[in-house]
């Protein structure tokens, strides 16, 4: 947050209100496992997840960063998601982590570190390049801005809970998972099918509870019930997903948001903190968009739908991505111009201030029943 602007918060509920719906709306799968039942899982777990909660679930995590990140301050994003049969990472997940990283870079100067197993730290690295993020070592990297770091989350158990200690101790002012598997309450992690996928993913519970432990702010984006944050909703993924009672994860975080797919969820954040800072500017391009989804279909990562590197996501093309991406530049965009007098969307508004609007509808409305007789009465004759 600046030292000279106080965040227009109004705005960003504004904003916020909107995008819960539009990346709630289940355009095609949802978690992997939508394809076992038509019902639409994610508004169902949507509305678990804000059933509690007086505020949109967009907007409490934009506030709770605004509130708690600070210049220079670390942020980690914990994302990769380890899908067979392909054996790499699905493209849900890092995009989000990237596009958002780079938000909290422009909008509040962060420095963001991207956890994920060591089979995808290059991929990574590579990912974060495409819009700019240039990976160093962490030491080098938190000294200026636009550097990140990449660390490793080991799939060994007592590995993971070192590295847990070690990332903590970096004292990060939020850790975001984005779309980041967890395990069951049998301690297993499962694909949205359920496949068992433990021994190839990085035990991430563990930095969780240690995150939780020492205060810091977690923030869970998930679309399927058995993902990082997901276990303030568990009951209603037992009842809702047809995989629940094997994928549902007990992990929680400070705040959970559900999203179709969980990129959307990560733009949705950015979009909205975008909105309270009223720098739409900030808001990755269309041309960035391609451009990181080309570079991840390159680098390998597969839509987990098809196995295929084509930059697809959960079963969607590019083009949906990019559709709610505009739809949230434009949310933003659209209601600030209300802000400004010198807009053009403020056109009706001054006609009405300087004119007497009133006479001047009753003028038209006289013109326009004159010509309506007329054109009638020429029917008739």
């Amino acid at each position: 947050m600046t030292d000279t602007f106080t965040p227009d918060l109004d705005l960003a509920h504004a904003v916020a209100d909107s995008a819960d719906r539009l990346i709630s709306v289940q355009v095609f799968m949802s978690g992997g496992s939508a394809e076992l039942t038509g019902a639409n899982i994610t508004r169902e777990l949507y509305d678990a997840a804000r059933a509690n909660r007086a505020e949109p679930l967009i907007y409490t995590a934009a506030k709770e960063l605004l509130d708690r990140v600070k210049p220079r301050d670390t942020v980690v994003f914990c994302t990769g998601f380890f899908d067979p049969p392909s054996m790499i990472d699905e493209m849900d997940g890092p995009l989000g982590a990237v596009a958002l990283a780079r938000m909290l870079c422009v909008t509040l100067d962060i420095t963001p570190v991207f956890l994920t197993e060591v089979a995808n730290m290059e991929r990574m690295a590579g990912l974060a390049a495409s819009l700019g993020l240039e990976v160093l070592d962490y030491e080098l990297a938190r000294t200026t801005p636009f550097k990140a770091a990449v660390m490793p989350l080991p799939i060994d158990h007592d590995r993971a809970k070192a590295e847990a200690e070690r990332l903590c101790d970096l004292a990060p002012a939020a850790m975001i998972a984005i779309e980041k598997p967890a395990p069951c309450p049998r301690g297993r992690y499962h694909t949205g099918k359920g496949l068992d996928v433990t021994d190839t993913v990085g035990k991430v519970d563990h930095v969780f509870a240690e995150a939780r432990r020492r205060g810091i702010l977690t923030i869970g984006i998930g679309d399927g019930g058995n993902e990082v944050g997901m276990g303030s909703i568990l009951e209603d993924i037992l009842r809702v997903v047809p995989t629940g009672d094997v994928i549902g994860t007990p992990v929680e975080t400070d705040l959970l948001v559900v999203a179709a797919i969980a990129n959307w969820g990560a733009y949705a954040i950015g979009a909205t903190i975008a909105a309270a800072l009223h720098m739409p500017e900030a808001i990755h391009s269309l041309e960035e968009e391609r451009r990181l989804t080309g570079t991840a279909a390159a680098l390998g990562f597969i839509d987990p739908a098809t196995g295929l590197a084509n930059g697809w996501t959960d079963g969607t093309p590019p083009v949906c991505a990019e559709a709610v991406l505009e739809l949230l530049r434009q949310m933003v965009l659209l209601r600030l111009g209300r802000k400004n007098p010198q807009n053009p969307l403020q056109i009706p508004k001054k006609w009405a201030e300087r004119h007497d609007p009133n006479t001047t509808v009753a003028i038209w409305a006289d013109h326009l029943a004159r010509k309506e007789a007329d054109y009638f009465g020429r029917l008739s004759a």
